[in-house]
């Protein structure tokens, strides 16, 4: 269901147009405004794909609207209704980027036509969208998987190289799955040294040695990736996502988000979640 949001200062106008959105049963919520004011304020307050508008209205015109809803929501469909037949209107209205001009007094077939359009395009994009959250919702499990997949590589080269390192690579595959499973909590070097049975220290070295990283970078990392998951394709609040990774401090997470992705957690899943 797609959300309409018609801009008129007459109401017979609006009874009119609700009419037809009834009658050809467009899959369309409907909000309404009886100037363009009002109509700002809906488009601010509410999710609203289609607007339409008359031009001649008062306290701020169709074309001033249609100005402030293009830069507030860039992907509205706005269409411009209007008595007027002038070239001037229609030209202001072409370089707003609007979808469709209609004259007044509506024509029945050409109104089905003009929406039936809109609907089309709010679907495809409503696909594409979709779509390119499913493909990152792939890539963002799959980071994960490569990360980990990678690491134990690393440690299989290092074990074929030396033949004494058997034990320090099942001690280091332990360590991964700890991890893998306990990364919401408190992981400390001491508690997965302690898991392993091996001192601190030995594990320290022994994993920066076969993998590259620290044990508390390669912690962090995951937990960053997690992050970015659960950011992207959930819908929980980021004060609840730190806790989740592990972080018991919102602030150093958001810095540590930062540090990682150069971004800050609500600008990326602002970012990746623009229609």
């Amino acid at each position: 269901m797609f959300r309409i949001l018609i801009a008129d200062d007459d109401k017979i106008e609006r009874e009119g147009i609700k009419f037809l959105m009834a009658k050809f049963d467009f899959p369309f919520d409907m909000l309404e405004a009886k100037h363009g004011r009002a109509a700002l304020e809906l488009l601010q307050a509410h999710d609203v794909d289609v607007l339409l508008t008359d031009i001649k209205m008062p306290f701020m015109d169709g074309l001033q609207l249609a100005r402030e809803a293009r830069a507030l929501k860039p992907q509205l469909k706005i269409l411009i209704l209007s008595g007027h037949g002038e070239f001037d209107y229609a030209k202001t209205a072409i370089s707003l980027q609007v979808s469709n001009y209609l004259l007044k007094p509506i024509e029945p077939e050409e109104f089905r036509s003009v929406i039936t359009s809109v609907i089309q395009q709010l679907n495809e994009e409503q696909l594409a969208k979709r779509q390119q959250q499913d493909w990152q919702k792939v890539y963002e499990a799959g980071l994960v998987y490569q990360q980990e997949q990678r690491l134990r590589n690393l440690i299989q080269d290092s074990a074929d190289d030396d033949p004494e390192a058997d034990s320090r690579k099942r001690a280091i595959e332990d360590v991964l799955r700890i991890i893998e499973k306990e990364y919401e909590k408190d992981l400390s070097l001491d508690y997965l040294s302690k898991s392993v049975h091996l001192s601190a220290s030995y594990l320290s070295h022994t994993f920066k040695k076969a993998t590259g990283v620290s044990v508390v970078k390669y912690i962090t990392q995951y937990r960053m990736e997690k992050a970015k998951y659960l950011l992207d394709q959930s819908n929980y609040k980021i004060n609840d996502v730190y806790k989740m990774v592990g972080f018991s401090d919102m602030s150093y997470f958001g810095l540590t988000f930062k540090q990682s992705f150069g971004l800050t957690p609500k600008q990326y899943r602002e970012k990746v979640r623009l229609p």
